[in-house]
């Protein structure tokens, strides 16, 4: 495909690694490992701190996954779309190709 298809693979590398990123902080649970209520220390200043941190990481990781996902998904797209479209390839890849002898 004219020299496109290490550019190609490049994007679809890209979109396994969104993936594999996804995969690893999708279950994560960082508002969870934050204990409830005094953390043991019963009065400390610090128990308005914890649970502003618990609050602030709820909810968070799941949509930061879910665009990781996303992005995987988006770069397999656009690998295949390209790898079975030359002439959009050598259109939308042309300011990207590798100059001859690099790598």
């Amino acid at each position: 495909m004219a020299g496109y298809e290490v550019i190609i693979d490049k994007i679809a590398a890209a979109g396994r690694a969104a993936q594999r990123v996804a995969d690893v902080i999708g279950p994560l649970d960082f508002a969870g490992a934050i204990p409830d209520g005094d953390a043991g220390m019963p009065g400390a200043r610090a128990i308005a701190k914890l649970t502003s941190v618990k609050q602030g990481w709820a909810g968070k990781v799941k949509p930061i996954a879910a665009g990781f996902t996303d992005y995987a998904h988006d770069m397999a797209n656009a690998a295949e779309f390209y790898r079975t479209h030359e002439d959009a390839a050598q259109h939308d890849l042309r300011q990207f190709q590798m100059p001859k002898g690099a790598s």
